[in-house]
This record gives structure tokens, sequence and C-alpha cells, in this order.
């Protein structure tokens, strides 16, 4: 019997491989911001936010106001291990333990 496929991961067990920014990093996710109002894409400098708001800063179920100006809409943000093909969003409840 061998390992479930990573792309059937539930976004709850992915969150529990990397919870934190540093994690994330570490483990060589990429993380990009997206704007549900206009679809800017930006990619996230993981290593800048870890230094700006420590390692143990949280992008899971996070929100923040799109940076293009003249944009009221709200940025998600979505993530990809390594280990996975497609992008997923960053909202998952809270590990359990």
């Amino acid at each position: 019997m061998g390992l479930r496929n990573y792309d059937r991961w539930s976004p709850e067990e992915w969150r529990r491989t990397a919870e934190t920014v540093a994690q994330m990093r570490k483990a060589g996710w990429d993380v990009l911001s997206y704007c549900r109002a206009c679809h800017l894409t930006m990619k996230v400098d993981l290593a800048l936010v870890e230094r700006v708001s420590g390692p143990q800063a949280v992008l899971w179920n996070r929100q923040a106001r799109c940076r293009r100006i003249g944009c009221d809409g709200v940025v998600e943000f979505r993530g990809k291990n390594p280990k996975i093909t497609t992008y997923i969003r960053l909202t998952a409840g809270w590990p359990e333990g």
C-alpha cells in the first residue's frame, strides 16, 4: 500500500505541515496574493514577511487590502507546496492538537 497522492490532501492536512511563514519557506512553498475584485496576482516574498512580521507569522485564513491603486478589493493568499501541481487557497480550519 502506497502513500496517498499529495494532490488529494485537504487544506487542513497541508496546514499541519506548514503552519507558519518560516515553515512554509523552509519547505519551499510558493505563495501568491490574489485580489478577488481586480484579479491582481503577486508573488509573496516569504523571507520578507518573515523578517517584517516574524517567523511565527501565519498566512492561513488571512486577508489584506489590494495594493493596486484605485482597487478596494480584498486579497486572499494561495500557496503551492513543491509536492503538488496547483495552488490551493490558504483557508483551513485550525489544526487539532
